[in-house]
């Protein structure tokens, strides 16, 4: 008995997370990564924090070349700071090539143009190279839009209520892109055009006071609860599926 209702309760709590899911595309992360927050690796860490800061990593990642380009996959740095999900054909094929190397470099924003008004860099500006192989021959540019993911960090000297996702293809001049916006994981997602360089920039504010609610673009309240609740329901279903076998 113990058994069937282990197996019941388990069913349970894949329904819920999938609903949860569905709610929010940002709110999928895994259930028992926590939601404090999060150790943010700088390439240049504020003075508060270089005692503890550990190097982000960056990326080098190969793709192998089908008949239309490369094929759709998802990469992501090792420190899981940023992701790419790489669409069929985003880098075209070429003659006697095998496969796109894509690597992922953490930058510091200082080191590239600034920003412009009242906006500031929230974490690493990261940049997007590509070379063909074997020949090494370099990537102009893509045929179709990445989606990236970037983490970014949340301190008490850095924050803002608004995160959007900042792109240039030379490091000179910087263009805003449509961003869905994560606060309480983070996280912001755009639609990036080329390669170059990406970053997160924000309007520094003062820390809010706990939120009773979710800015817009962030996960709805009733998918955290709902990841939650998931995750009580999956432990008291291991629990007894445990207890069924020791019988």
């Amino acid at each position: 008995m113990a058994l069937v209702a282990g197996v019941a309760v388990i069913v349970a709590y894949a329904a819920l997370a999938a609903w949860s899911g569905s709610l929010s595309p940002l709110a999928r992360g895994p259930l028992l990564d926590g939601l404090g927050p999060l150790n943010y690796r700088w390439v240049s860490p504020p003075p508060e924090l270089a005692a503890t800061n550990q190097e982000p990593s960056s990326g080098r990642f190969d793709l192998p070349l089908l008949e239309g380009g490369v094929g759709t996959q998802v990469v992501f740095t090792s420190d899981s700071q940023v992701t790419v999900v790489i669409d069929d054909g985003s880098i075209g094929t070429a003659p006697k090539q095998r496969s796109v190397e894509l690597l992922v470099e953490p930058l510091d924003p200082a080191e590239l143009a600034p920003l412009g008004g009242d906006l500031a860099a929230f974490g690493n500006a990261v940049r997007f190279s590509a070379t063909y192989r074997p020949s090494r021959d370099r990537i102009a540019d893509l045929d179709r839009p990445i989606q990236v993911i970037l983490v970014y960090p949340a301190t008490s000297t850095l924050h803002a209520n608004a995160h959007e996702m900042l792109f240039s293809r030379d490091g000179g001049s910087w263009e805003a892109l449509e961003t869905t916006d994560s606060p309480g994981q983070q996280q912001a997602e755009a639609e990036v055009p080329g390669l170059g360089y990406v970053l997160i920039a924000g309007v520094p504010a003062p820390p809010p006071p706990s939120p009773t609610g979710t800015e817009e673009g962030g996960t709805p309240p009733v998918a955290v609860a709902l990841l939650v609740a998931a995750g009580v329901v999956f432990l008291i279903g291991v629990g007894l599926l445990l207890r069924g076998r020791s019988r």
